[in-house]
């Protein structure tokens, strides 16, 4: 606690990062692609993805218990906004939001997942499975979008200034995007340039996805105990901090 509460505490996410791809890394060098396969890729089942998902749900009571901004009017509401995306992301990684829509078998109907923009614009689709894929577009997106742009301008502002939050919520973001580049790789490799990943290289793929995914709560859960003892101490608790504290 006392590195999170020093001028360093920016630090804390790099540190992090760093650490669990090396992780990662070794873990896939040392294990066959079946032990990669069963401990990190299971739909949902694997001790991964099991620990993921607990982290999330353990997300949304920390964010009440351990409050990342001060006492206000608006604090409620912005602890009920970050809650809804939480929740968003546990359906996303339960494969929840799935459970809406059955497969129409259709022909000319869309296969695979319906939660994609080729499905919406396939008129041979079902009307209502395409509006309530619609919907549950808007919600995520329409929530997550405004998030961003309600913090975007002191984001962008705290990266320069070293404020270790800012940092914590850059690694969020980055990490989910190269989490989802390695998920789409094997896929755009295979279909685009008809080249097919060895299974070593796929399991690599999957560690790498799915670890990169169990990082996410971390930085979130990080963000917060950084933000609390920000926003949320006495200045003089961490003379270090209390620069960081009229962003």
């Amino acid at each position: 606690m006392c590195f999170l509460k020093s001028k360093y505490s920016w630090l804390a996410a790099p540190v992090i990062w760093l650490t669990g791809v090396l992780v990662l890394v070794a873990l896939w060098a040392l294990a066959t692609p079946e032990w990669i396969v069963a401990h990190f890729d299971q739909d949902g089942c694997s001790p991964v993805e099991l620990t993921t998902v607990g982290l999330f749900f353990c997300l949304i009571g920390f964010l009440w218990l351990v409050p990342p901004m001060p006492p206000s009017r608006k604090r409620t509401v912005l602890l009920a906004d970050f809650s809804l995306i939480t929740l968003i992301a546990i359906c996303r990684e339960l494969d929840w939001h799935k459970l809406l829509i059955s497969a129409s078998h259709l022909p000319g109907a869309t296969t695979g997942t319906p939660f994609k923009l080729k499905f919406l614009m396939n008129a041979h689709n079902p009307l209502s499975d395409r509006l309530i894929v619609a919907a549950c577009f808007v919600l995520a997106f329409g929530l997550c979008g405004a998030t961003l742009l309600y913090y975007l301008r002191r984001l962008l502002k705290g990266l320069f200034k070293l404020h270790p939050v800012c940092w914590s919520i850059a690694f969020l973001g980055g990490t989910t995007i190269l989490s989802q580049l390695f998920d789409r790789l094997p896929a755009d490799l295979r279909h685009t340039f008809g080249i097919h990943l060895s299974a070593s290289q796929h399991a690599l793929m999957t560690a790498l996805e799915e670890g990169e995914e169990l990082l996410l709560p971390i930085f979130v859960i990080l963000a917060i105990l950084q933000a609390h003892f920000i926003y949320n101490n006495d200045p003089s608790d961490s003379i270090s901090l209390s620069r960081h504290k009229d962003l």
